[in-house]
């Protein structure tokens, strides 16, 4: 085995070669690939392989199998490097490309003449050790081949030098050119056996390697990773150190024959890798002491440069970008003010103050800067971008200060920040006057400064492109989901497959899951509970047609109607439809309904015509029957006949007349004097022809009523529906019980009825249009809504009492004069009639006005609590609670504020949920509920009153101070909400001032206005007892 100079650069040129190749497949799928390169590289490692293999003499296969290795990478690397040299010039044309890829079937015959010996007879070493090789006749053949393509090689050099630049100019294919020169000069060398026994050929090739390395590592032809280039930059400075180490033995064994230091290939290979491995740390270190001891005044700008450079990389946001850009360069380069300035995302062509650091200007962060440069500086700053180069423009000795903008001083120094050939922003730095001139040393650390800059303001303005557009997106989507949830239909976003994709929240309410069990389901799997796809689905024709679609089918006793919308979708994706889907089960039963109404608003018609047409015979049958009856002796027995048919002539007469009254169309809306009794007597006659009412029994309780004001046409609608409605309840048999009575000013009217009764979870509803609970075809809902309708807008209230199988009884409350309609009145409640006006009161202010949850209102504690109603007439505008600890420990403020360090005793109370009409704020309604029910509570022994008042209701804080409350904490249900409690005796009861001019009148005008039942004398008992503090009573002033 023989270790010399002849097996050692080829060793090394293979490491070098194997290094290219590793490390170019790491770069695969990513920005400049080149297979063609990687092919080169490849051919290189054969060569070089084969060449110390050959060299190296060692049992392992013989030379001559070596050689013939040698030559497979020798005699093909110049067709990958003829191609790689057409990558990197980017020639598109069709011809070469075509010419360049066909040129390697050339290869087959190549490798049929080395391998059948026709290029070389024999390869060996002599018997002195002496390395020898013999051409055979097919050699020449083969070498020129590999010259035509090198030659070719040298064409495409020139041709694209002239032609097309790589980068910046055609100066980058000069290093290849003479790469390529030197490689076909250690080729030819091998003709010659004396001189190509020596490797000059891979060594020439290695050259030309090095070459087109450093031309690719200097313009980034190939992007090879820090670690690749870390490694190859190693080895060639291996290679390098160790052939100086060898030329310098060599030089030294020249002039000293006693210089012998052994086998001088392996130690000059052995001195290279040393040096590679202690010439980075070394490097370091001789940087270091010249920045630092050496030339001192350099390392301050290089190490602020470096720094900022560190901090760049990962900056990207703007404005932390300008911030510490200015920071940097006023502590780093002495600075007296810098300013960073940017362009706008939304207009490249405003710019925006991004940082200052101590610039004296107007201008705050955010402002637009307006430039308007001097002409030379223009004439700068095109050369600059027109080049894509970011370079600083500074006031030369003896030229005054750049002033580019009205907004800012004139500056020292000018960065433009640019990329892609357009400024993006600036940097503008001013320094001292009493400073010299800035150094060539500052003006380097500013032109690194530059560059790095652009390249992070190009990035952070990136970054702040796409949180702009994430932001966008965000709120897009946040848009399409709110119109989508709020949509009042069912609608599903469903694929091909029946899959459904989105649901909306109709949708998730109507089918009664949860969305989860919706997404990913099938569609007639989740809506239908089927097991394959409805038969009347027209998804398939939607997305075939691209037309919508509309069907309606009936499911389960239900009829749906179903909409199908084709939504585009990219190329090759699968199809999706939007189907809507309503249940129209109840619209068709009215549409039927109305049909009907149609018909009978027809029979109506006719039935006026028919009775005009009956009044004649009938008035005919009358009068014939009168003058026969005068004739007629008083003992004929045909009197009696007479008399029965004029009797029965007149009744048929004034049947005909009331129908005929009752369908006659409104055609005025007048309110007049009506008497109620009379006109419930009318409707009862009209329900019993119209209903089967022969079973029922009728129990009138008439009281003497005086007359209100009303429209006779509505009165008569309101009585007959209920009448109605408690005949059919009783199904043709029971009690019908009508009441009419005046009390304090109001008139009630009562419906009562033996029939089936309502159950207590329709009570809500019975009010609401189209409810009903009549099988389909007998009724439309529509009948108490239209009752309801009419009493209030008489000012007046209906309500219901009703039991399961005990029957019920419908109100109806008018009052008598309009003074009765504006009436201020405050009571407890003690009904379900009232609890439904608290929790209606406490849903429109608490949940309409203040954010309260749908769910807290009606809970169970409230039913146990004690409620004030105020009335306007007999609307309800305003209620309050009161909690008491006998019935609620803990108290409920304490879920949400920790009330018990405030307490002094458990005998308390809180007074919650004050709910006005915003109408009646700020009126006897609003401080009414408020001193009521505190005097409630008093009245009832309690010590300790809390209450919990919203924290911008600010005029109530007020008023509660004023008697004693102190505010002792706040928190948010959701909105901010004060807690005040009252331990002792009001301020008003010790001030006789507030007593006899504030308490007094105020307590007078209440008095009359409250009745809480028995509790009412405990209430007026306690308004006694404060007043009586008052030992000079004066008379009352009237309170407003």
């Amino acid at each position: 085995m023989i270790i010399d100079v002849s097996t050692i650069i080829p060793a090394v040129a293979f490491i070098l070669y194997v290094f290219f190749v590793i490390f170019g497949f790491l770069q695969y799928n990513k920005d400049r690939f080149y297979w063609s390169f990687q092919l080169y590289m490849i051919f290189f490692s054969i060569w070089s392989f084969g060449s110390m293999m050959m060299h190296l003499n060692s049992c392992v296969m013989t030379p001559l199998f070596w050689n013939r290795i040698m030559l497979v990478g020798l005699l093909s690397a110049p067709f990958a490097l003829s191609h790689f040299i057409v990558d990197i010039l980017d020639l598109h044309k069709r011809s070469i490309r075509i010419f360049t890829g066909a040129s390697y079937l050339l290869i087959i015959p190549l490798m049929y003449l080395n391998f059948s010996g026709s290029i070389v007879k024999n390869v060996g070493f002599t018997a002195d050790g002496t390395f020898f090789y013999q051409l055979a006749q097919g050699a020449v053949f083969a070498y020129s081949i590999s010259y035509t393509y090198l030659l070719l090689t040298l064409v495409f050099l020139l041709f694209g030098s002239k032609y097309r630049p790589l980068q910046k100019s055609h100066k980058n294919l000069v290093l290849p050119l003479v790469g390529v020169v030197i490689m076909l000069v250690g080729i030819f060398i091998n003709i010659f056996p004396d001189l190509g026994k020596y490797p000059i050929d891979i060594f020439s090739s290695t050259i030309n390697a090095l070459l087109l390395f450093y031309t690719i590592y200097k313009y980034k032809l190939i992007n090879y990773s820090r670690i690749g280039l870390n490694i190859i930059y190693s080895t060639i400075m291996a290679v390098i150190a160790m052939i100086s180490y060898y030329l310098i033995i060599q030089f030294i064994q020249m002039f000293n024959s006693d210089f012998a230091p052994g086998d001088v290939g392996q130690l000059s290979l052995i001195l290279g890798i040393a040096t590679v491995i202690i010439i980075h740390p070394m490097r370091n270190f001789l940087a270091f002491l010249i920045d630092s001891v050496i030339v001192p005044k350099r390392h301050p700008y290089q190490m602020t440069i470096k720094n900022l450079s560190k901090k760049l990389t990962t900056i990207v946001n703007l404005g932390e970008l300008g911030d510490e850009v200015v920071k940097n360069l006023s502590t780093g380069l002495k600075t007296e003010w810098v300013v960073f300035v940017a362009k706008r995302q939304d207009n490249d062509d405003r710019l925006l103050l991004i940082a200052n650091n101590k610039c004296n200007t107007k201008l705050t962060i955010g402002d637009e800067v307006v430039f308007d440069f001097p002409p030379y500086i223009d004439e700068k700053l095109h050369k600059l971008r027109r080049d894509n180069i970011s370079s600083i423009i500074n006031v030369s000795p003896g030229e005054q200060r750049i002033q580019v903008s009205n907004d800012l001083p004139a500056a020292d120094v000018l960065i433009p920040l640019i990329f892609r050939q357009q400024i993006a922003g600036y940097i503008l730095i001013g320094y001292d006057y009493t400073k010299s001139l800035i150094t060539e040393i500052e003006l380097e650390a500013l032109e690194i400064l530059a560059a790095q800059s652009s390249l992070s303001l190009k990035n952070a303005l990136s970054f702040e492109q796409l949180r702009i557009q994430g932001n966008e997106l965000v709120m897009s989507n946040n848009k399409l989901e709110a119109i989508f949830n709020g949509i009042a239909s069912p609608v599903c976003l469903i694929d091909i497959d029946f899959t459904i994709q989105e649901a909306n929240t109709a949708a998730v309410n109507f089918f009664g899951n949860n969305k989860k069990s919706l997404i990913g389901n099938k569609c007639y799997r989740a809506f239908f509970q089927r097991l394959r796809p409805c038969s009347f689905c027209q998804a398939l024709d939607c997305l075939h047609t691209g037309v919508l679609q509309e069907t309606e089918a009936n499911v389960s006793d239900k009829i749906y109607s179903f909409q199908f919308h084709n939504v585009r979708v990219p190329e090759n994706s699968k199809s999706v439809f939007i189907e809507i889907i309503n249940d129209i089960t109840e619209q068709r039963s009215l549409q039927e309904e109305f049909v009907r109404t149609e018909k009978m608003a027809g029979i109506g018609t006719l039935a006026a015509g028919i009775a005009h047409e009956l009044n004649n015979p009938l008035a005919g049958i009358s009068g014939t029957a009168e003058i026969m009856l005068s004739e007629v002796e008083d003992t004929s027995p045909h009197k009696e006949y007479l008399q029965d048919i004029l009797s029965y002539s007149k009744t048929a007469a004034d049947v005909i007349k009331e129908l005929s009254v009752y369908s006659r169309k409104e055609t005025s809306k007048e309110i007049q004097q009506v008497e109620v009794v009379r006109t419930l007597e009318f409707s009862l006659r009209l329900a019993a022809r119209g209903t089967d009412s022969q079973s029922i029994t009728v129990v009138r309780n008439y009281h003497a009523l005086p007359m209100i004001e009303a429209n006779e046409g509505e009165l008569q609608q309101l009585f007959l529906n209920l009448i109605v409605n408690a005949i059919q309840a009783m199904e043709g048999k029971g009690t019908l019980t009508l009441t009419c009575l005046e009390h304090r000013d109001f008139v009630y009217i009562k419906v009562g009825d033996t029939g089936c009764g309502i159950p207590e979870h329709n009570l809500n509803q019975i009010f609401t249009p189209f409810f009903t609970t009549k099988a389909p075809g007998k009724g439309t809902g529509l009948g108490l809504s239209n009752c309801y309708n009419i009493v209030e807008k008489m000012g007046g209230r209906i309500r219901v009492k009703s039991e399961e199988s005990d029957g019920s009884e419908f109100t109806v409350i008018f009052p008598l004069n309009d003074e009765r309609k504006e009436a201020i009145n405050f009571s407890l409640v003690t009904d379900q009639a009232g609890m439904n006006d608290v929790f209606f009161l406490q849903r429109k202010v608490l949940v309409s006005e203040k954010g309260y949850i749908e769910g807290t209102i009606h809970r169970a504690e409230d039913e146990k609590a004690t409620h004030i109603l105020a009335f306007k007439g007999l609307q309800p505008v305003g209620t309050v609670s009161l909690m008491t600890s006998d019935n609620f420990w803990p108290l409920p403020i304490a879920r949400y504020f920790d009330i018990e360090p405030v307490l002094k005793t458990r005998n308390c109370s809180e007074i919650l949920r004050l709910a006005v009409l915003p109408e009646m704020r700020n009126t006897t309604v609003s401080i009414g509920l408020i001193v009521l029910v505190f005097l409630l509570a008093r009245s009832r022994g309690i010590k300790d009153i809390i209450i919990d008042v919203f924290a911008d209701d600010v005029k109530t804080i007020k008023l509660y101070k004023k008697f004693g409350f102190q505010e002792v904490g706040t928190y948010y249900s959701p909105s901010a909400v004060t807690v005040l409690a009252l331990q002792s005796e009001t301020p008003m009861e010790k001030d006789q001032g507030q007593l006899r001019h504030f308490v007094r009148p105020l307590f007078n005008r209440l008095r009359p206005l409250f009745d809480f039942g028995d509790q009412t004398q405990g209430v007026l008992d306690e308004m006694d007892r404060i007043l009586s503090a008052d030992h000079e009573p004066s008379k009352s002033i009237e309170f407003a």
